[in-house]
């Protein structure tokens, strides 16, 4: 509870984290103080009239902070409300590319039409029961409506990073495996517009990519004409199991790592191990393989921006077709 507000209101009333002023109002509360709190600092303003603490809102992750935004929008609107889009795909653990917009987005009546409203992005479509799921405090499009409308609204490359973890989480593994699932909901909400883009990314997903950054790096390397490396493959030596990498052609022994920055930051490595931990543990997997035989390539997140790069680099292993 924000040390403004303690005072006054007990922390059992405090609801998924927030405070809601219509609520403590209803309970004789002086709900005055929850805008002296937020003009203070100690509150952060979600909505109109729903509050956070400011310390819980800036510890939280930009993810965490949409997911809160969205509870802002279920606790105002109540839990019949259909989230869409990047609200949806933060709710179900989806990966999203690019920031979390600033505002909730959820499906409206296409009489209502797709604008900005009440802080809201609202999307105009009629069908809201095709592909929705109740998540009890709020329904949401699920992971296979979420990733078609986002394929349909967004670029290519926004699209296959959702729609490949859409397929992880459903355990789809492998190209095409998954297309189907897609193509049909595409055909279920009888889109507009962004069909041709759908079909494209129905093709192509695959839920072995576990990042944004393996899906970008799939897109690049099928930009440049690279021979079409396997996913995920566990690499042995005599029996011996040596490491799981991101992409392996087994035929050149050759693997490409995509070094992204997660891996290193605590919340992924885990409050047990340091940053270093993790480079020197990297340092030994990567040892172990070129031991075995194997050539390992690194990229990061420059060399997907600057392809030409990636492409030397390729060339001089003998990768590019």
């Amino acid at each position: 509870m924000a040390q403004g507000a303690s005072m006054h209101i007990p922390s059992h009333l405090m609801s998924d984290r927030m405070l809601i002023a219509s609520s403590l109002d209803a309970r004789g509360y002086d709900t005055r103080v929850l805008r002296r709190a937020a003009t203070a600092g100690s509150l952060t303003r979600l909505a109109r009239g729903i509050y956070v603490d400011a310390a819980v809102w800036q510890s939280a992750s930009s993810r965490e902070q949409h997911v809160l935004r969205c509870r802002a929008l279920a606790a105002r609107l109540g839990s019949e409300v259909v989230l869409a889009g990047a609200s949806a795909a933060a709710v179900l653990g989806l990966t999203y590319l690019g920031q979390w917009p600033s505002r909730a987005c959820a499906l409206n009546s296409v009489a209502d039409g797709t604008r900005v409203r009440g802080g809201v992005s609202w999307w105009g479509h009629d069908d809201r029961s095709t592909g929705v799921a109740d998540l009890g405090w709020v329904r949401a499009t699920d992971a296979y409506r979420t990733a078609v409308e986002l394929c349909a609204r967004e670029s290519y490359l926004a699209g296959l990073v959702t729609a490949d973890s859409a397929l992880r989480a459903a355990g789809h593994r492998g190209a095409g495996d998954g297309a189907r699932e897609l193509l049909t909901m595409a055909e279920a909400l009888r889109l507009r517009r962004g069909a041709r883009r759908v079909e494209r990314v129905a093709t192509f997903a695959n839920g072995h990519s576990e990042s944004a950054g393996e899906s970008w790096t799939r897109v690049v390397l099928a930009d440049l004409g690279v021979e079409h490396p396997e996913l995920q493959v566990d690499i042995t030596d005599d029996g011996l199991w040596l490491a799981r990498v991101d992409f392996c052609w087994p035929g050149r022994r050759i693997v490409l790592e995509f070094d992204g920055e997660k891996k290193y930051r605590a919340p992924m490595r885990g409050p047990s191990r340091s940053a270093e931990d993790v480079v020197i543990d990297e340092k030994r997997r990567e040892d172990r393989l070129r031991a075995a035989g194997w050539t390992v390539l690194r990229i990061v997140w420059d060399d997907l921006r600057e392809p030409e790069r990636l492409r030397r680099m390729l060339r001089q292993h003998g990768l590019l077709r």
